[in-house]
């Protein structure tokens, strides 16, 4: 009969949606887990750490150091250049590998870059 063929067929898409899901959460469960293997590889940190020991990153925080005139960026105290450590004014933690260009980085006192933390900071 008609609504037996109905039923059929209904049961039989029912039973379709299901698998679907399933393969559905599978996948999703898959993805996360390559995203997470793939964050840990592409460390912001890190990548920023590598780019300031290379030959580009010491270039840019002598020049940086020059143009703040050898003065912290946050107290405008005078700055040692070995005491110097770059600070993200956008922050690693809200922007990742974004937030790793030059533009925003501003050479601090290590304790003014610890007081300012992940706050965002307008030095101008």
């Amino acid at each position: 009969m008609a609504s037996d063929r109905s039923a059929e067929n209904l049961n039989l898409l029912y039973s379709e949606l299901l698998i679907l899901l399933k393969e559905e959460e599978e996948l999703r469960k898959e993805t996360q887990r390559k995203l997470e293997k793939a964050k840990a590889v592409i460390d912001p940190r890190k990548e920023f750490n590598r780019w300031l020991q290379t030959q580009s990153g010491k270039s840019w925080k002598n020049k940086q150091f020059k143009l703040q005139e050898g003065q912290c960026a946050a107290c405008n105290e005078p700055l040692r250049f070995a005491d110097a450590v770059v600070h993200h004014v956008l922050p690693l933690k809200d922007f990742g590998s974004s937030a790793n260009r030059p533009e925003n980085f501003k050479l601090l006192h290590p304790g003014c870059n610890l007081a300012i933390g992940t706050k965002i900071v307008d030095f101008s």
